[in-house]
């Protein structure tokens, strides 16, 4: 899963959600782009500024380590910590709420997510259940359902029954940990993690789209 890019013609070893490239047009569109070298910079996009580092919305520049090493590091780690906490910014949450919410109300969300085609779930250790499909993510607490009288086992029953579906708590939590303890997203966001983290390299162009 990658969450950014990196343009660069020097060595350079970072975390693997990031795409190392000699040039920009080698970027995966829609995720931040970071070009390192003023040299660089100036040769790939005009009318630059030596003074301003934020070049477009999601495009940014930061000297080499021998140009400025204290402003390069600290650069670099700024764009890391920019890029992982985009992660999911574009997702819709919803929580459903069966104590406050009307019964109308209720009964749309479910109808939505029973029209899902190919959702991804995950129970967290507090028993929420996080459903995820488009750019939607349901959030649903499993503990007040059952104290409300509802079976949390057939929640679950149903929703492993919508077509394509993938319920399992593990799974989906081993392999995106390693991402979610980088962000400074709660839960929610892992089945949406791992839904693009098993996407091919060639398709994570759409990350960040809202």
């Amino acid at each position: 899963m990658f969450i950014g890019n990196i343009v660069t013609t020097d060595k350079i070893v970072l975390e693997e959600e990031f795409k190392i490239v000699s040039s920009i047009t080698e970027c995966i569109p829609n995720l931040p782009i970071l070009i390192i070298g003023w040299k660089q910079t100036r040769d790939t996009i005009d009318g630059v500024s030596i003074l301003r580092k934020h070049i477009t919305k999601n495009t940014y520049w930061t000297c080499t380590p021998s140009e400025r090493k204290v402003e390069y590091e600290q650069d670099i780690e700024d764009f890391k910590t920019l890029c992982y906490n985009n992660i999911g910014t574009h997702l819709h949450y919803v929580y459903i709420d069966p104590i406050h919410s009307n019964k109308t109300t209720i009964k749309k969300i479910l109808y939505k997510i029973y029209s899902f085609n190919k959702s991804i779930s995950y129970i967290s250790e507090g028993n929420m259940l996080y459903i995820h499909e488009e750019n939607l993510v349901f959030g649903v607490d499993l503990n007040i359902m059952e104290l409300i009288g509802i079976d949390k086992s057939k929640i679950l029953t149903k929703i492993q029954t919508l077509p394509h579906s993938v319920l399992n708590k593990k799974q989906v939590f081993n392999k995106c940990k390693s991402i979610i303890t980088k962000t400074n997203k709660n839960q929610k966001i892992l089945p949406y993690i791992y839904r693009y983290g098993e996407c091919s390299e060639d398709n994570h162009s759409s990350l960040f789209c809202s």
